[in-house]
């Protein structure tokens, strides 16, 4: 896997990934089409299951390893410019909120079995509450911008300068801001990969194909070459 190293790398790394993206996608599709012609074996479809998630995983450990050393830019992954403008208004913490995975599958598949309901359910409400601890944790980073300290600082910049000592109070306290939102954003990220793959987990290996093509699909909406190639 390609090591990336700022937002600009990662887009560059982004747009290549979703090249193969798509790619993936229209297998999913062929693997899950009711057409005799484009239907594969189980195996093969076992196959895609695992090759689609293991490019999942990809983009995220790309993801990680660019805010890890993003610095300044760190915020840039908060409104990604490889995303459509659309999907910057609705991402959660940077991206899709793990939940929604448990809407795809709805709409993607209706022969579950009682068993698999039910620890669907399980899951669901073991994600929301994570989702919360997850918000919880993010907005303590960005309540510690509103301390005290942190706003005489920040107005001594605009109306007298800087005197001594406030500038590496505040240079601490960004910096503070910055580690922290990288490590919202990893746990953000960590949740939704985990979301993804115990869902799958649950199911069986027809139904999953079902539901990472409308994962799939997601992606793309949410990602536009276009918006890529603006880097």
């Amino acid at each position: 896997m390609p090591i990336t190293t700022s937002p600009q790398s990662f887009t560059s790394f982004a747009n290549g990934w979703l090249i193969r993206h798509r790619h993936f996608v229209e297998q999913l599709a062929c693997a899950s089409s009711s057409d005799e012609t484009n239907r594969i074996t189980l195996q093969d479809q076992q196959f895609l299951v695992t090759q689609f998630l293991s490019h999942c995983l990809q983009y995220y450990q790309a993801k990680s390893s660019a805010v890890s050393v993003a610095g300044d830019n760190v915020f840039t992954f908060f409104s990604p410019p490889w995303f459509t403008s659309y999907a910057r208004l609705i991402l959660w913490v940077g991206d899709f909120k793990p939940s929604l995975v448990f809407k795809l599958t709805d709409s993607s598949v209706d022969d579950l079995t009682r068993r698999q309901k039910d620890r669907i359910l399980s899951l669901r409400a073991e994600t929301r509450r994570k989702e919360r601890d997850v918000m919880r944790d993010f907005a303590l980073v960005q309540q510690s911008v509103a301390d005290p300290p942190v706003m005489a600082a920040a107005r001594g910049v605009g109306a007298r300068g800087m005197v001594d000592g406030e500038e590496s109070d505040l240079e601490e306290a960004m910096e503070v801001l910055k580690n922290g939102m990288a490590a919202a954003m990893n746990e953000a990220d960590e949740l939704r990969c985990a979301t993804v793959g115990r869902v799958v987990e649950i199911l069986t290996t027809s139904q999953a194909v079902k539901v990472l093509r409308t994962i799939g699909e997601l992606h793309l909406r949410l990602r536009e070459l276009v918006g890529l190639e603006s880097e």
